[in-house]
């Protein structure tokens, strides 16, 4: 009988409001640490997503510019790289440089009379039309 006893005691306390009040409270602040952990988690998960995306980026770039350090330590490809910034040409070859020669612009270029050069003049000026 004494164990009956006891046991109502310890529901009777377990039970009472202030008990429940104290409880909910505890369950309150539980779940505000659980949300703010799971706000942290959300932003690592984020940073983590922009880290990657940077990672796969580097490693493509890295690939582009390896690819591209094979391109120049081959002859062909250093002089292709030489050719295409400078203008240069080896020994023994000739540049050839290729001149429109339309016969109307040498007469603007050329004038004849002085008419003609201040009719060019004006031309010159009226580049719109």
């Amino acid at each position: 009988m004494f164990d009956f006893h006891e046991k109502r005691k310890i529901r009777s306390w377990l039970y009472s409001k202030t008990t429940i009040v104290i409880l909910f409270i505890l369950a309150i602040l539980l779940s505000f640490s659980v949300y703010e952990r799971f706000v942290v988690e959300r932003k690592v998960a984020e940073k983590r997503a922009e880290r990657e995306g940077d990672l796969l980026r580097l490693e493509e770039r890295a690939a582009a510019l390896e690819e591209n350090i094979e391109h120049l330590e081959s002859d062909r490809g250093l002089e292709e790289e030489l050719r295409s910034r400078f203008d240069v040409a080896k020994e023994g070859e000739r540049v050839i440089i290729i001149v429109d020669s339309d016969e109307e612009n040498v007469t603007k270029t050329l004038p004849s009379s002085r008419k003609e050069h201040k009719r060019s003049f004006i031309d010159r000026l009226k580049f719109w039309e």
